[in-house]
């Protein structure tokens, strides 16, 4: 079943459509999704989680249909909104999870704002993309040439891909419905801020613990990639769950979850 989303404020006046699941009062987990997704991406990872955690999410910016004139949607951007929504939640720290693309965020955050961040979780989410010659390939000849309304057989193609074990079908049909919500000039602009993001880029500056979480069967983070992610912070821990694709979240939300509380929990001891 869907969490029911909110609507939260942000200090420059736009609103952000968010879930939450867990002790409002425990342990805060926020969750940055990636290219072309929404909060609800998290749904079912979310129902696995112990309630003692408090996870979070929003859909970003531009990625609930609302395409601003005057939004930009560079990696700065979503770090930028990342700091006000922990501000209007009154959250002082958390841990800071990106998926996908959103590990690009997630992680420039966690090497900019070490005070406020408990830790880095990266699920499923590459080195960089900006080296993969078939990635830039789809950018260059399909991604960037989008036009609205996105064409609903695209987007069923684009996300068919992206998964090794089957998926409920209500969830995939929701998750179909989210993504129609998302711009062309989103889909383009957010995809080629992506591509730009270099390595290691920040990740030297990360002192936070991190987890970088994928599947072995992920085609875009491999585990070559994965291994020199991982590498690359200093206090890292690398795990990786079988026969999960890119959307592991979706694919298995019991085992990330199991995953991810164990790093929680190891990170929290005293």
């Amino acid at each position: 079943m869907p969490l029911k989303p909110a609507m939260l404020r942000l200090a420059d006046t736009r609103e952000l459509s968010y879930i939450e699941r867990g002790d409002p009062q425990g342990i805060p987990l926020i969750f940055l999704h990636g290219l072309a997704d929404s909060c609800h991406t998290f749904d079912l990872l979310f129902a696995c989680f112990p309630k003692w955690l408090h996870a979070l999410a929003y859909t970003q910016r531009g990625h609930d249909g609302v395409d601003l004139p005057a939004l930009d949607y560079r990696t700065q951007d979503f770090e930028a909104d990342l700091l006000q929504f922990m501000d209007a939640k009154a959250i002082e720290k958390a841990f800071i999870a990106g998926a996908s693309s959103g590990g690009f965020a997630a992680r420039n955050f966690a090497a900019k704002y070490p005070e406020q961040t408990l830790g880095l979780i990266l699920i499923g989410s590459p080195s960089e993309l900006g080296n993969h010659p078939e990635i830039v390939a789809i950018h260059d000849s399909t991604l960037w040439h989008l036009t609205d309304p996105v064409s609903p057989e695209f987007i069923r193609k684009f996300t068919g891909g992206l998964y090794n074990k089957p998926v409920p079908a209500d969830f995939l049909e929701r998750m179909f419905h989210e993504i129609q919500k998302v711009p062309a000039r989103v889909w383009r602009e957010t995809s080629e801020a992506a591509l730009n993001e270099k390595f290691p880029g920040l990740l030297h500056q990360v002192t936070a613990p991190a987890l970088v979480i994928s599947g072995t069967e992920d085609p875009i983070a491999s585990q070559e990639d994965q291994q020199k992610l991982s590498a690359a912070i200093a206090n890292s821990h690398l795990c990786f769950l079988p026969q999960l694709g890119h959307m592991l979240y979706w694919e298995g939300p019991t085992e990330v979850a199991k995953s991810i509380t164990r790093f929680v929990v190891k990170v929290q001891q005293p």
